[in-house]
């Protein structure tokens, strides 16, 4: 664990067999790593923040007032203590560390945490809808609430809630935080990301001198740089590799299944996608079962609610992973018209091409658009491409994900309406990450986040 580390950061680390006389199992400092994210990562805004790449990003950028362990258990971080609930006035005072600073040098203020934390209550509600305001109080902050707020600590982990300066939009390519790394260079067009390690971080500065993030279009252009040796983690899989193993020695960590796939409805067929009985026929038309088939190695559990079994949620039998034919299309009412009408007979799904699983998730629930006589398209977009047509309904329907805490149900349920609930909720999946064993530190928090900031070379810096 790094010095100055808090415990909701430490991570398990895979242990070698090293001799006792001659071995050194002190983590180096320096050394550059080169990994991959899940998809593009389309803002590095935290308030932005939704598919697992960009809370990944973000939790590297900048600082929550509490983390999440491997546990799911919500620990403090900026914060100097859990939050503090005075009942009389309905008001939970949360203490801030001292010391902290941003990676530009300017110190972290109560009035970032509250000017922070404001923006997210007026942007994104469904965060902090427990709270009607608030403000600083001391060297901390104050949170008026309406409502008790039991999940209150586990609220203020998310990554919608990491701290920015003045509480501002950070710039859109170098973005300031507070985190353990900072950014380089963000470059888009050549699909990636560099960070560099900020020295002063509160929490200890990283082992690792940078982190070079990518990602990729095709299903093997990331499992082929693993298996020459060009990168260092891989998420694909060794089920991807020449083989079935890569070049390198190599071990793989697991997250728990707290990434949700869904689809979303857009608006070009209004009649159709925004009518509930046509959702209702395609949630009953889709095969579940077969898209759990959909993996490289990760774990996947299928769903039809926008919550995990950890959360409350009962598993599926085996007729509800099935889906039922018939049922459906009894279920479609109205939107049978709409669909029968001239211009009514296909629908169009658009994909992030960064992410080359969605396609084959795109071509599952199109088994259940036909089974309701309904023909399609799918259209790969860049993913700023997808969340922008996404909010203005620029399509008829779009393939997406959610990360959360897996036993937090309001986490869920929040971060479901921010996608603009209705959707269709297909499966949850964990994340599956093959690193070369030099590497050492990596491990996962309940919100099958990666632990990056963690990382370090035994013994060589490459």
């Amino acid at each position: 664990m790094r010095p100055g580390v808090s415990p909701a950061r430490a991570v398990v680390v895979v242990a070698c067999a090293v001799s006792l006389a001659h071995a050194e199992t002190r983590p180096h400092y320096g050394g550059t790593v080169e990994a991959a994210l899940s998809g593009a990562p389309v803002a590095l805004d935290p308030i932005a923040a939704q598919a697992h790449a960009d809370v990944t990003v973000v939790g590297l950028v900048f600082d929550t007032l509490y983390t999440i362990g491997p546990d799911g258990a919500a620990a403090p971080h900026l914060a100097l203590a859990l939050p503090v609930l005075d009942p009389v006035r309905a008001i939970a005072h949360i203490a801030v560390r001292r010391g902290v600073v941003f990676h530009d040098a300017t110190p972290l203020t109560a009035g970032d945490v509250a000017a922070s934390l404001e923006r997210v209550r007026a942007t994104a509600g469904w965060v902090l809808a427990c709270a009607t305001a608030i403000r600083t109080s001391g060297d901390g902050i104050d949170l008026v609430l309406r409502a008790p707020a039991a999940d209150l600590a586990t609220l203020l982990a998310l990554p919608q809630t990491a701290i920015t300066k003045h509480g501002q939009p950070p710039a859109p390519r170098r973005p300031i935080g507070t985190g353990p790394f900072a950014v380089d260079t963000f470059d888009p067009a050549s699909k990636k990301l560099v960070l560099k390690a900020f020295d002063d971080h509160f929490a200890g500065r990283p082992y690792l001198d940078r982190l070079e993030l990518g990602w990729f279009d095709t299903p093997d252009g990331e499992a082929r740089r693993f298996e020459l040796g060009d990168a260092q983690l891989s998420a694909r899989g060794v089920g991807a590799f020449a083989g079935a193993r890569p070049k390198y020695p190599a071990a793989a960590v697991e997250s728990p299944a707290a990434l949700l796939l869904f689809v979303g409805f857009g608006k070009r067929h209004l009649a159709i996608t925004g009518d509930r009985s046509f959702r209702s026929a395609l949630d009953l038309a889709i095969d579940r079962g077969a898209l759990a088939m959909i993996t490289t190695g990760e774990h996947t559990l299928p769903t039809r609610l926008p919550l995990p079994i950890e959360a409350g949620a009962a598993m599926l039998d085996a007729a509800g992973r099935a889906g039922d034919a018939d049922q459906a299309r009894a279920a479609l009412g109205p939107a049978a018209r709409a669909i029968a009408a001239p211009g009514g007979g296909k629908l169009a799904i658009i994909i992030d091409e960064t992410r080359p699983d969605d396609r084959e998730i795109a071509l599952r629930v199109s088994r259940g658009l036909d089974k309701l006589g309904i023909g399609f398209t799918i259209e790969a977009v860049a993913a700023d491409k997808l969340r922008e047509r996404a909010a203005r309904g620029d399509c008829d329907l779009w393939v997406g994900q959610l990360a959360a805490p897996i036993g937090v149900a309001v986490a869920w349920w929040g971060a479901a309406f921010a996608a603009r609930l209705p959707i269709v909720p297909l499966m949850f999946r964990s994340q599956v990450v093959w690193h070369r064993t030099e590497v050492h530190g990596l491990g996962f928090d309940a919100s099958s986040r990666p632990g990056l900031a963690d990382l370090y070379w035994f013994k060589a810096r490459p």
